[in-house]
């Protein structure tokens, strides 16, 4: 699953071995693992954008004020 996080960045977020694994993708189709990110394994799919939305808030402006799956 890919979010638009307040207009600013992409997340992509992936299962892996029961743990939620978020990457920041790059130029030429590459990802690193963000690092600062660490997503409750318990967390459901419905539940991501709202925790997502809550890591980064400080990040939201009247113009970018919402975390969306694209």
């Amino acid at each position: 699953m890919k979010f638009d996080i307040y207009g600013r960045k992409i997340l992509e977020v992936v299962r892996s071995n029961g743990e939620w694994l978020a990457l920041y993708p790059g130029s030429g189709g590459t990802k690193r693992k963000a690092e600062d990110i660490v997503i409750p394994e318990h967390l459901s799919e419905d539940e991501l954008e709202e925790y997502i939305a809550d890591v980064f808030h400080e990040w939201a402006t009247p113009e970018r004020s919402e975390v969306r799956r694209v």
